[in-house]
């Protein structure tokens, strides 16, 4: 039994004549090479093919063609200047102390506070990295007219705090070139729901599954974290028909961010978009039930054909301080499209403060003392005494009961009514308030 254990020279056999085992056989790991820069290339499954995270490319698993890719201009780290474009040799970083964003201006711009936080802590240093996108949109409205169109925007908005709609907010709206990986694709969704069909005997339910295969072109994608991914999408879309060639005039007076993700890092962001996208196509099912009820969670979407670009795309941008939090708003450089979150007032919390009371325990303390009081009634009528200190005793405990059941129905209306009331402005207020949603398949849709 003992020479049946696997040998361990730090234990050897007690009795001696340890056995000599042959060195096991070890595995062996085959990795495959990207075939444009020889780097080692997984299996993606959103995308249904071999995927290099180095240069971007996918393959076809069994031939290793090149069937898309997510390629785009890497940023390279350098040592010093010297590999450094003499355009960029012109530029300096901005960087925030505060919350670490990073804006890319020439020598002429400088910054007096962070369009991101707000923080004016600010330090200027040369630039490190090169900086030069692919393509660039360059921004066709002035401050003035996104002023306006932003203020126009918040006009629409419902119930929000006193004074912050006003125009003297505006005057912090910074002209920033956001970073944008631009998507066209081939898309294939599996889609699933419920279709009823309403008969004079019954309803018919049938559970339905579909197949859609489309194309889209031209679905940008932010690539900053400091920047809410519901406020880009919001301003959507931009035209590309106006897209040139990065060229560095563009960027003279105005900033620019740097991307911090890169394409390779986004596929769920890129696929949760997609399933999005594939349920406008559920209206041509809809069209052969009486009802439809598509359901997302069991939607499915991969990509092929993928191809990217690197973009500069314009966009006015401002934070705002309220209420200790921060909210963020932005005007399409390019169409105009504003967009933004913004917080409601006061008075909806106290609301939702006044329904939350009405079911706290000092409820449920009233409701036990309007039973304990009758019992103390009960007890002083029936004691068969007259005196007078008995008698002042039962009129108080009455008019501690009458306004105890007085509080109780007064706090079951308030509470009926707050509700009711709570939950109307929350259905309307806060999809109001909230980010505009993003455009569906007919802006992206590849006829």
């Amino acid at each position: 039994m003992w020479t049946a254990r696997p040998f361990n020279s730090d234990n050897p056999n007690p009795f001696g004549n340890n056995p000599v085992i042959k060195p096991q056989e070890q595995l062996g790991t085959e990795s495959f090479k990207c075939p444009s820069c020889a780097s080692n290339i997984f299996y993606q499954p959103e995308v249904k093919g071999m995927m290099c995270r180095n240069c971007g490319n996918i393959y076809n698993p069994s031939t290793f063609e090149k069937i898309g890719s997510l390629g785009f201009c890497k940023e390279r780290d350098y040592t010093g200047d010297n590999d450094i474009s003499d355009d960029d040799k012109k530029r300096h970083e901005i960087i925030c102390d505060s919350c670490g964003a990073t804006m890319i201006a020439d020598e002429h711009m400088m910054s007096t506070m962070c369009p991101f936080c707000g923080s004016p802590t600010l330090i200027t240093g040369r630039m490190t990295r090169e900086f030069k996108p692919d393509y660039i949109i360059p921004f066709k409205i002035d401050k003035k007219t996104a002023e306006n169109n932003m203020y126009q925007w918040l006009k629409t908005r419902k119930m929000t705090p006193r004074g912050f709609k006003t125009k003297s907010r505006l005057t912090k709206m910074t002209p920033l070139y956001v970073p944008f990986w631009v998507l066209d694709c081939a898309v294939n969704s599996d889609l699933y729901g419920v279709g009823k069909r309403h008969r004079k005997d019954g309803t018919e339910i049938h559970s339905i599954f579909a197949t859609a295969k489309y194309y889209v072109k031209g679905v940008p994608f932010d690539a900053s974290l400091k920047i809410a991914n519901k406020l880009m999408e919001a301003i959507e879309p931009f035209d590309y028909s106006e897209m040139v060639k990065f060229d560095n005039k563009y960027l003279q007076g105005f900033y620019a961010d740097k991307y911090d993700q890169r394409p390779t890092e986004l596929m769920d962001r890129f696929l949760k978009r997609m399933d999005r996208i594939s349920l406008d196509t559920t209206d041509t099912i809809a069209a052969k039930y009486d009802e439809y009820d598509p359901d997302p969670s069991k939607t499915f979407s991969w990509m092929s054909e993928l191809t990217i670009k690197y973009c500069l795309l314009p966009v006015w941008f401002m934070t705002v301080e309220s209420g200790g939090s921060t909210y963020q708003f932005a005007v399409n450089g390019q169409t105009g499209e504003a967009s933004g979150q913004v917080p409601t007032t006061e008075a909806v919390d106290k609301l939702d403060a006044l329904v939350r009371f009405t079911n706290s325990k000092w409820r449920k303390i009233l409701l036990i003392g309007a039973f304990i009081a009758p019992a103390i009634l009960f007890v002083i009528t029936f004691s068969g005494t007259s005196d007078r200190f008995l008698y002042a005793v039962f009129l108080t405990v009455c008019v501690i009961e009458l306004l105890l059941i007085a509080i109780n129905i007064a706090l079951s209306v308030i509470r009926s009514v707050g509700e009711r009331t709570s939950r109307k402005i929350h259905e309307t207020v806060d999809v109001v308030n909230d980010f505009d949603k993003a455009p569906g398949m007919d802006s992206y849709l590849d006829t």
